[in-house]
């Protein structure tokens, strides 16, 4: 990403030199694999608001999940040009009460975390009476490599989801008026 960005910087600094249009530094943008994914009409936001930082168009590709639509926290409305906060792990309750109560015992990944954990346990259990009940050796090799694969897409959706989060809050940070539909006192 830092080879990508001093691209852009350098890139951006020789258009502006040359007084480039408009339209060939977005095309300058769209040329970097990352960026092509986000809609021209954040490229146009991000170039009149906040053209200066090159991170947060990074950061934003991030947020969006992309590659990564499960874990995304940002999503981009292209009608009134803002970005919105999405927590695809929240419950939907009307009940703020609840919700909060909710929240303390669901973190943003428990639901995840749950979901992969109950199914490692329910292959497990079912592979355990298979190879008690047959006596297979087959199925008792099977148990420990469920247990891994199982193990090794928790710590995948795990990291993904981190980094996820890290950058989210990296953005709210940095400008907190950016990402509409936040509550910050009820975040904490």
């Amino acid at each position: 990403m830092k080879k990508i960005s001093e691209y852009l910087k350098t890139t951006r600094k020789e258009l502006n030199d040359k007084n480039a249009s408009p339209m060939e530094r977005k095309l300058a943008l769209l040329t970097v694999p990352y960026l092509k994914y986000l809609d021209l009409s954040q490229i146009d936001f991000w170039e009149e608001n906040y053209s200066d930082d090159i991170e947060l168009l990074f950061n934003l590709y991030v947020v969006q999940g992309v590659h990564h639509k499960g874990l995304r926290r940002v999503i981009w409305n292209k009608n009134d040009l803002n970005y919105y906060y999405h927590d695809p792990f929240s419950l939907k309750n009307k009940s703020k009460k609840k919700k909060l109560r909710l929240k303390r015992f669901m973190s943003s990944t428990a639901r995840s975390i749950i979901f992969i954990f109950i199914l490692a346990i329910l292959l497990s259990v079912m592979l355990w009476i298979l190879s008690s009940s047959i006596g297979s050796a087959i199925f008792s090799y099977a148990f420990g490599t469920m247990i891994g694969i199982n193990l090794i897409f928790y710590g995948l959706i795990l990291y993904r989801n981190h980094i996820v989060i890290d950058t989210t809050e990296k953005i709210i940070n940095q400008y907190p008026d950016l990402i509409k539909g936040l509550d910050l006192e009820e975040q904490k």
